[in-house]
């Protein structure tokens, strides 16, 4: 089968996990393509879709050009990876679709994965909010210890991209097979964007 994985990339992690892919697909004739290189009579030669690109305070980035050929990935055995910070719970899964994915996409699968961030790489406005994020919390005069694992994150540099987070897409291209995880009654509420455990003052988690 003919593969045709559609990326759309701003710091390079999901860039890394297309390759990934395709070195798992490596038995298939797969064909990688930045998103901006994309036009509709692309996907006549292919089998299968996936389309990949980072998460976005929860939007998917670049997914409105999939919304817009709904039709034509519809035809396809199609798939959606996301590429976020959170961790991907069941919760954060069901926010996540509900937040991106249209009546007429929901038959075509929604994986999520975690990526990474390194604010040195962001452009335009995503790397004006985050230089201002920073601005303010180092100007406080006080900080709680959210607020100072949040700035530890953003002065950091997380790369949580595994190959290994991919073998549920691999699995479903080879066999057809998706089960999306099942979410709780209680468990509906997103978790945040980034966990923040890992940057919290020593003081406050001891």
């Amino acid at each position: 089968m003919k593969t045709l994985i559609l990326y759309n990339t701003v710091s390079g992690y999901t860039q890394r996990y297309a390759e990934m892919l395709k070195e798992r697909l490596s038995e298939d004739a797969v064909t990688l393509m930045p998103l901006k290189q994309f036009k509709p009579k692309a996907l006549d030669p292919f089998d299968r879709v996936v389309f990949m690109s980072r998460v976005t305070n929860d939007t998917i980035s670049g997914f409105k050009t999939v919304v817009k050929h709904a039709e034509l990935f519809a035809e396809k055995y199609a798939c959606i990876v996301a590429v976020g910070m959170a961790k991907p719970t069941a919760a954060q899964y069901r926010v996540i679709e509900n937040a991106n994915i249209p009546y007429k996409l929901k038959g075509i699968p929604l994986f999520v994965v975690r990526g990474g961030f390194d604010a040195q790489k962001l452009k335009g406005g995503d790397k004006l909010i985050i230089k201002m994020t920073v601005s303010r919390l180092m100007k406080a005069q006080s900080r709680s210890p959210e607020e100072m694992a949040m700035l530890n994150f953003l002065n950091a540099k997380t790369d949580k991209v595994d190959s290994q987070n991919l073998q549920p897409v691999e699995q479903y291209l080879k066999s057809g097979i998706f089960q999306p995880p099942e979410t709780a009654d209680d468990d509906s509420a997103a978790e945040p964007w980034i966990d923040l455990e890992d940057y919290m003052p020593k003081s406050s988690v001891e």
